[in-house]
C-alpha cells in the first residue's frame, strides 16, 4: 500500500512495502547481505507478521529513491510500537517528519489508538522528531534488553 500525504519540496514521500526490486538499493545499505538473505528478508517483512504479532515494514521513498525504512508493531489490540530509520543523506531534511506523519496515519487506520517509541537518550535528533510529531516522553531514562538508555515515547492517534 502507498501513502501519499506529506511532502517536501513539493516532491512525494512514499511509505510502500519493499518488493524484490528495491534489492539492488538495499544492497548498499546492506552491502554484507546476499541478494539472497535479502530477498528472504524482503519475503520475511511482507508477510505483515512477526512473532505472531501484526507488523510492516515499509520503504520511504522520493523520486524513486528509497531514503529509509519505517516499521510499525502490533503490541496489543490497541498499542503499535512504531520505528523509523533514515539514512544519513537525508537526515535533518524534513523527510522524518513527512514520513512519521504517514506511518502514524497509517497506524490509526489499522485501528491502533496508542503509538509507543525508543528513543536511545543520547540520539537529541530523534528526540526531536518525536516531540515534533507529537509524542510524549517521561522525563526518565529506561534500559531496553540490549542495554541500552532509552526513553519510552507515546501518542495518543
Amino acid at each position: 500500500m502507498v501513502i501519499k500525504r506529506g511532502k517536501i519540496k513539493k516532491d512525494m514521500i512514499k511509505l510502500r512495502n519493499f518488493s524484490e526490486a528495491d534489492i539492488g538499493q538495499l544492497q548498499t545499505r546492506y552491502s554484507e547481505t546476499s541478494q539472497k538473505n535479502l530477498r528472504a528478508l524482503i519475503e520475511t517483512w511482507n508477510k505483515k507478521e512477526y512473532e505472531g504479532n501484526y507488523f510492516e515494514m515499509y520503504a520511504i521513498e522520493e523520486k524513486g529513491v528509497i531514503i529509509g525504512q519505517a516499521s510499525l508493531y502490533g503490541r496489543s489490540e490497541h498499542i503499535v510500537s512504531c520505528g523509523l530509520e533514515l539514512y544519513p543523506a537525508y537526515m535533518g531534511k524534513g523527510y522524518g517528519a513527512s514520513a512519521y506523519k504517514e506511518l502514524l496515519a497509517f497506524a490509526k487506520i489499522k485501528g491502533f489508538t496508542i503509538a509507543i517509541a525508543q528513543v536511545k537518550a543520547d540520539n537529541s535528533a530523534s528526540i526531536a522528531l518525536h516531540k515534533k510529531t507529537g509524542f510524549e516522553a517521561e522525563d526518565y531514562t529506561y534500559i531496553n534488553k540490549k542495554g541500552n538508555a532509552i526513553y519510552y515515547f507515546i501518542k495518543t492517534l
